[in-house]
């Protein structure tokens, strides 16, 4: 009797276990493309020149909440990832290191997140200070 019982619980185990596997797809998962921010001035500007594309400039700071809250909710956007590579030349600078704190500098910056759009001389063509949503950067790039 107790063999039977032990016997009962192993195979009751193991349908437990079984019953909460999850099914593997048969589809490749292909990831989404995301944006290839270069993260130094001269590069972006030759590269700019070279394509006659603006420059769209993120500047943050490694403390800035919501500098990350638009890395995380905003760039992944998957129009914004297409406005930002089809139109631009995308620049991602620390406000507080090397070129990003030389930028900072040259044109007065108070705040993270800044946005900027340049020309490939580094005008400034257009420029937005804090947070914006998906909707906000869309007509920033516009």
């Amino acid at each position: 009797m107790k063999k039977i019982i032990l016997a009962l619980l192993l195979l009751g185990g193991f349908a437990a276990c079984k019953s909460k596997t999850k099914a593997i797809s048969a589809y490749t998962i292909v990831p989404m493309a995301r944006i290839t921010w270069l993260s130094n001035t001269n590069p972006a500007q030759a590269k700019a020149e070279a394509s006659g594309r603006p420059i769209f400039v993120d500047i943050g700071a490694v403390w800035c909440g919501y500098c990350k809250k638009m890395k995380k909710d905003v760039f992944t956007e998957d129009a914004v990832i297409s406005a930002i590579n089809a139109g631009f030349v995308p620049l991602s600078l620390d406000g507080e290191k090397g070129d990003g704190k030389a930028l900072v500098s040259k044109l007065g910056i108070t705040g993270f997140p800044t946005q900027l759009i340049l020309d490939a001389e580094g005008n400034v063509l257009k420029k937005n200070t804090g947070y914006m949503d998906t909707p906000k950067l869309l007509a920033f790039l516009k």
